[in-house]
């Protein structure tokens, strides 16, 4: 299937546009071939950087070197641009289905599902249009969801990911002006364009600067574009605090990675706006003369709307930004600092829970946090009782996806961090998970689960051999900001960024591709250790082995492996041979990594002849390992 997508500009709007890639690969994934539709963008040539790491846009077209176009036989063509030019191109090329702008009886017309927004444009009925305008209460991601017909349009948010030299020029940036990753970095972005008097006033902008360093002692990032010089200039002398100014020249490949070095952006109604959006960054709008119901934050920020009778006027001389109140943004920044941090602990006839619950209770850690336990039966939950920092869910026993999905109802937390009740957490693993999430572009974050048994046996050797392997896989792909399959024993994820998991698929396997296919990061927390008993004879080894394979088997029901392949797949096993001849110490040693290889050899076949032969796919369900407990 073929779909083009037709978004020019602005750039502000190319970006918060961005989401409908991914939610047009999702509606249009065909199940049964389990292929996806292609999808083809046409856009402005300084947009292009925007699309240079979306996996969605299959391929990007300046809008000059369109005419190509024309040999393919389109399925669907949305056009979002109301230009006669574009208008007249998305019709010429006779799709089955166009949605969105076209032309027709010499005029430009709205399809069906693209009047609302039309009719408030500025080629509606004056003055018709304005008032739709001011009296709209849905969000651009709300219209433009609407009009191409997608569902459960929250789910999906702006795609915006740095590529390899943003990433290296943030960190240079960094290194350069002496700041580190945990220091707390505040952007401030309030000057706009000339079009509408969108920016915050000079002496304002000077004024919150000072109360930011003063109250949160944040290290303070000035942006500007190429028309605001004099203005940042201005800005730099009227303020009392230490300002790093990051220049009003940067073009549009340095600016997006500018804005990444900052934990919260203060801004105005502008492209920055929705590039700190697009890379998650905690963000805060300052709004006057455009429609503050349009923006959507998308549960990463908050809207201060100026205190006038005249907002979402568009007029060239609105006076609303002088009424933005300086407290309201300081109020909305102790809001967005804050974190709300649970370690939930799923258990199912655990004797030894306490240990779980202590090791979880003694953390050392400047942040606060809750532990809740959550477990279906009554030898658990009566231990659980002793403790009365300890708060108890009770789940019906159908299984840890299902008693996830229940939990994720009950608890109002950013931060979720998840383990077991057969294991016990280092006293570091809050702190240093906690920290990782300090870069608002973490997502989800593994640790690092550690064997309980020495490597003296054969079952505590396999269990080293796997788990170290793991360790340096993770640890690799975290320093490349690649994709990473996280730990079940721990692992912790933005919590409301995730509403409901499927429970035919392991909660550590999707939970981290719904995260990173967002735009979000993985992080690795090498030092966040998780103290795990193995299996200890070969039926349970097998077992617990083959359960794990078969709960990767449905992940390409509900994202896209081609963009973001599978990590746990026998081919990728194959490419870890090197690691089986220089691992061992000594000849025993070399003899276990023999059997190791012939045993995960066996679970693979296994595993495909349950698959194919008996269809025996993974299901969710309380099964005990009893040698792991």
């Amino acid at each position: 299937m073929n779909i083009l997508i037709i978004k020019t500009g602005a750039l502000g709007d190319v970006v918060r546009t961005s989401f409908i890639a991914q939610a047009l690969k999702e509606k249009y994934f065909n199940r049964i071939k389990r292929t996806f539709p292609k999808i083809f963008w046409i856009t402005d040539k300084k947009a292009i950087t925007f699309f240079l790491n979306n996996q969605y846009v299959d391929k990007i077209i300046p809008k000059e070197k369109k005419q190509f176009l024309k040999k393919i036989d389109w399925d669907l063509i949305i056009n979002l641009e109301e230009d006669i030019d574009n208008c007249k191109f998305a019709t010429s090329l006779n799709p089955k289905e166009l949605i969105g702008f076209t032309y027709k009886n010499n005029k430009v017309q709205p399809s069906k599902t693209a009047k609302e927004w039309f009719d408030m444009s500025a080629l509606g009925e004056k003055p018709q249009n304005n008032i739709l305008k001011s009296k709209n209460k849905k969000s651009h991601r709300q219209i433009i969801s609407e009009m191409i017909k997608i569902k459960n349009y929250e789910k999906y948010e702006p795609f915006l990911r740095l590529n390899q030299y943003q990433r290296d020029f943030a960190n240079q940036f960094l290194r350069r002006h002496n700041l580190k990753r945990n220091d707390l970095i505040m952007g401030i972005n309030t000057g706009s364009a000339d079009r509408w008097p969108k920016n915050l006033s000079i002496k304002k902008t000077a004024q919150l600067i000072d109360k930011l360093h003063q109250d949160f002692n944040a290290k303070i990032l000035l942006f500007g574009g190429s028309n605001e010089l004099q203005r940042n200039q201005q800005i730099l002398k009227l303020s009392k605090s230490p300002i790093i100014d990051t220049g009003c020249g940067n073009d549009l490949i340095e600016f997006p990675a500018l804005i990444s070095v900052c934990n919260l952006l203060i801004t105005s109604d502008t492209l920055g706006l929705h590039i700190s959006l697009a890379l998650k960054r905690k963000t805060i709008v300052l709004l006057g003369p455009t429609s503050n119901t349009e923006i959507d934050t998308y549960g990463l920020g908050e809207k201060v709307i100026a205190d006038s009778d005249c907002l979402c006027c568009y007029k060239s001389d609105c006076k609303s930004m002088e009424k933005i109140s300086l407290e309201k943004i300081i109020k909305n920044v102790k809001l967005l600092l804050k974190n709300k941090i649970t370690i939930l602990i799923t258990a199912f006839k655990e004797p030894l829970i306490s240990k779980a619950i202590e090791s979880a209770l003694n953390q050392k850690t400047k942040y606060e946090y809750e532990v809740v336990v959550s477990a279906p039966d009554k030898e658990t939950i009566d231990i659980a009782k002793k403790y009365k920092k300890v708060r108890l869910l009770k789940d019906p026993g159908k299984g840890k996806s299902f008693a996830l999905n229940l939990a994720f109802q009950e608890l109002d937390s950013d931060i979720l961090i998840l383990t077991d009740g057969d294991t016990q957490i280092s006293e570091e693993s809050v702190e240093e998970i906690s920290n990782l999430f300090l870069d608002p572009e973490i997502g989800c974050v593994s640790g690092h689960p550690v064997p309980q048994e020495s490597k003296n046996n054969k079952f505590g050797y396999w269990a080293h051999f796997l788990f170290d392997s793991a360790h340096r896989i993770r640890k690799k792909a975290f320093e490349k900001s690649s994709f990473i399959e996280c730990s079940g024993y721990l692992f912790a994820f933005r919590k409301k960024k995730l509403k409901k998991i499927p429970i035919d698929v392991a909660e550590d396997t999707i939970i981290p591709y719904i995260l990173y296919q967002k735009g979000y990061k993985i992080g690795y927390a090498e030092n966040a250790e998780v103290y795990v008993k193995n299996a200890d004879n070969f039926k349970d080894w097998i077992k617990q082995k083959t359960r794990t394979h078969k709960s990767h088997t449905n992940i390409g029901n509900y994202v896209d492996t081609k963009t973001t392949p599978k990590i746990k797949t026998f081919k990728n096993e194959t490419k870890g041979i090197i690691w089986l001849i220089f691992y061992p110490k000594n000849l025993k040693q070399v003899f276990w990594t023999e059997q190791l290889a012939l045993a995960r050899l066996y679970t693979w076949i296994k595993y495909y002849l349950d698959i194919i032969f008996f269809q025996k796919y993974y299901s969710d369900g309380w099964e005990r390992i009893e040698s792991t407990k």
